[in-house]
Parts: structure tokens; sequence; C-alpha cells
């Protein structure tokens, strides 16, 4: 079955229910079917035959087309939120020489933090797999209202949220929240909400409980006390998440119909197997070592062949990542393999010290920068005064042991971020030479 099968055979069995919802407009399953029939019509007997090109920033119409474009067996290219004109320009024009228009294909981005992205294609079948990879229980329901504060663009939000919550036949709201992702998701009527960690690092210093029956959170590392406040604090279970583009979003995620562990990731997805590589073999229960992602969600390797393909023989995904895998079988992923600093002779890893700094109330984002043989963090804080800088020494003090204690703190407005949000470790290396 197709993506588009799936979404025709939901249609006919939710007609009349809602399936998507913005500020400005709202559209039944019977006319989210109508609209991509339209609209696949519209792009049928336009001129040349080329790539369809699919912009994120325009959340409905982003969603028609890329149903339209199934239909039709194009090949699509996806823009996410924030990529300016002529890079999208550039990169459509890059893919006419490795792409068919007609293919099963769907084109997406890595996150082009030092360069301008990797080209993933991703097969019907992937997308469709990845998007019911997970059982209804376990993240979204057919009598949810979901909503996605998340980019649509980007794997997380348009797997785990506009295709699964679609072919599950739910309602999909999608907003850009203020502050509060998680106060202002209830109050649209949403049951979960797809937010990101930097997202829940907000909403867990506002009051008041939140009348959702979860979040779903990604793309990013998150401190064990974010969660564990929002869940005491907002009274809503939070679950994180695990995956790749190149895995089609699928890695490992907790599950609301289970108790949450600690400081993991969740058990990988069903149909998706994850190894840790210690150093050319298998690593034992609690050994870190590099994720490994194998299973038919994997893509088949980057659209221009002159990147170098991250699979193995063995057809493995090497991620990049470090982590390992608990005695229950759970993911913990510690941080990027190439993010890891040499500090006072060992190595540390990034993620790791920007979630135990993130644990101290009033900062609200982190990024540790390599310094020589050491390294520095730049925070931003909700009080930019040096008695404030001086408490964040002292929680580092007490919070890290001694050879993995920063060699400078510095205090900005904000951290150097790509396009995609994620950090920029040049840009905000530069903040410490001034």
């Amino acid at each position: 079955m197709s993506v588009n099968e799936a979404l025709q055979d939901v249609c006919r069995r939710r007609r009349g229910r809602p399936a998507l919802r913005l500020s400005s407009e709202a559209l039944d399953y019977e006319n989210l079917l109508d609209r991509i029939e339209a609209r696949a019509e519209s792009i049928a007997g336009t001129g040349p035959v080329a790539l369809l090109s699919l912009d994120a920033r325009e959340p409905l119409a982003f969603m028609v087309d890329f149903f339209a474009a199934r239909r039709l067996g194009r090949t699509a290219v996806i823009h996410a939120e924030g990529v300016p004109p002529l890079l999208r320009a550039r990169r459509e024009q890059s893919l006419l020489g490795f792409l068919q228009p007609f293919s099963s294909e769907t084109v997406f981005y890595s996150s082009g933090t030092v360069g301008s992205g990797k080209a993933i294609p991703l097969s019907d079948e992937q997308l469709l797999i990845a998007a019911l990879a997970f059982p209804p229980s376990a993240t979204i329901e057919s009598t949810d209202r979901v909503a996605i504060a998340v980019p649509l663009g980007q794997i997380f939000g348009f797997v785990r949220g506009v295709l699964n919550g679609l072919l599950v036949g739910a309602e999909t709201i999608v907003y850009s929240p203020r502050r509060d992702a998680i106060g202002e998701g209830a109050a649209l009527g949403a049951t979960l909400a797809l937010i990101s960690a930097s997202q829940a690092r907000l909403a867990a210093e506002v009051p008041g409980r939140a009348a959702l029956r979860g979040v779903l959170s990604g793309g990013g590392p998150m401190a064990e006390g974010v969660a564990q406040k929002i869940e005491a604090e907002r009274g809503v279970p939070f679950r994180l998440g695990y995956g790749l583009t190149e895995s089609s979003g699928l890695g490992a995620r907790q599950s609301l119909d289970r108790p949450r562990c600690t400081g993991s990731t969740g058990l990988p997805a069903p149909g998706l197997t994850v190894t840790i590589d210690a150093g050319g073999s298998l690593a034992a229960p609690g050994q870190t070592g590099e994720i490994l992602l194998s299973g038919p969600a994997v893509f088949r390797g980057y659209a221009d062949p002159a990147e170098a393909s991250p699979l193995d023989a063995a057809r493995r995904l090497h991620s990049g990542d470090l982590g390992f895998l608990d005695s229950e079988g759970e993911l913990h992923v510690r941080g990027r393999a190439v993010s890891s600093i040499a500090a006072h002779g060992r190595y540390l890893c990034a993620e790791e010290l920007e979630a135990a700094v993130l644990e101290k109330p009033g900062i609200a984002e982190a990024a540790a920068i390599p310094l020589g043989d050491a390294f520095g963090l730049l925070l931003v804080a909700e009080d930019p005064s040096e008695a404030f800088l001086q408490q964040v020494r002292e929680h580092v003090s007490r919070r890290f042991p001694a050879f993995a204690r920063p060699r400078r703190l510095r205090l900005v407005e904000t951290i150097p971020r790509s396009p995609s949000g994620k950090l920029d470790r040049l840009a905000a290396a530069r903040c410490f030479q001034t």
C-alpha cells in the first residue's frame, strides 16, 4: 500500500471527521481528499515535468501538495521553514542531475549545520513504515487531536506529526506557540502535543497544569530535570524519542503506554534493529559506542553519489551518535561523536555537559564549545547579571567533576544556530574570541 492509498482508505472511513486545522482554516477528511484531487489535476496540467517543490512555510498547501505528489508518482523536494530562496533554488538545480521527475521518493535535507545539507530521498514505503511503526496506544490514536508545534519540513514533525496523525485518522492542529507550547496546545483543544526540546524547556517554567494526555518531544537532547518538572508540575506525561532523517525518523521512542525510563529515549522502533558498535565489536548492555540502525525504513543513500555513504556493507546506518542499550533494551543517547570534547586528557560529551548546566533554574539555553584542551559554555539566561553568573559557577562546581569543568562561562543574548535550529558550533566558538 502506498501513502496515498493509505490516506484514501482513512478518508473513506473518517469521512466528515476533522482532519487538519490551522488558525485560519479547517478541513475534514472528505474536504482534504477533494483538495488533494484538485491539486493533483492542477499539477498534472502544468508545463514541463520537473521535480515538485514543497514549501513547508505554508502548512496546509504543503501537506496537500505532498499527497498530490504521491498520487501522481512525482518526485518531490521538501524545503523546510527558514531555508532561504537562493539555497532552495540551488538545491533543486543540483538534484536535476541525480533524480528523475517520476518516482516514489520525497527528498528531505539534513540539517546543514556547517553546510548546505545533504539530500535524503525517502520512498513511499519507507515513510509509510515510519509513520505507522508504533502502535496507536504508544503514540497517536484515531481519537486524538494532535497539536504540532515543531517544523513540518523536518522529519520529526512530518512523520510523527503529519503522517502519523492523518494516517490513523486523528485531527492535526498546526500552531506556533509563543512561550508555553504545552498550555497553548491544550487551549486549542488538543489531546497530544508535539514539541521540540527547546520548547519543552520554556514550557517547564510556566506554572499550571495542562489537560493533555501526553507530550511527544524530539529534535535535541533533553535534561532529565525538564521532563520530570513537566510531569510533576504540569501533570502531563512526557515522552522522548530518537531518530534520523536517514532512517525516516525512526530510532527509538518512549511509549505513552509504559512508564518512562529515566535517561533513555525508549525501546527501538518495531521493525528497526539498533546495535551499538564498540570499536568493531558488539557492545555489551550499558557499554557506550556508536549507534547503528538497520531495517526497511533506512534510506538507500544520499541523492548525490559523491556524498560518502553512512551505510556499511551490511546496510547498517552509522548514525554518528554515541549511546548504549540498557539491560531492558532501551536506548540511551549520549550525543554526537563529532561533538565530543577533548578536555584534560578525557573525552566529554557536549550534550551531557549542556544538559547538566541546564538543570540550573534560569538558564534557557547552553552550548559547550571546545577551547584548546578545555571547553567553554555559552549560556542564555533570564538574568544576565554577574551575580547570577556566579551562581552558575557554583552550580558547575557542585555538579561537574573537576576534570569536566569549563574553562570559561559566557552569557549571550542568543546562541548561534543554523536555519534548521541546530547549534552552529563554529559560529558559537567565535563568541569566545570577542
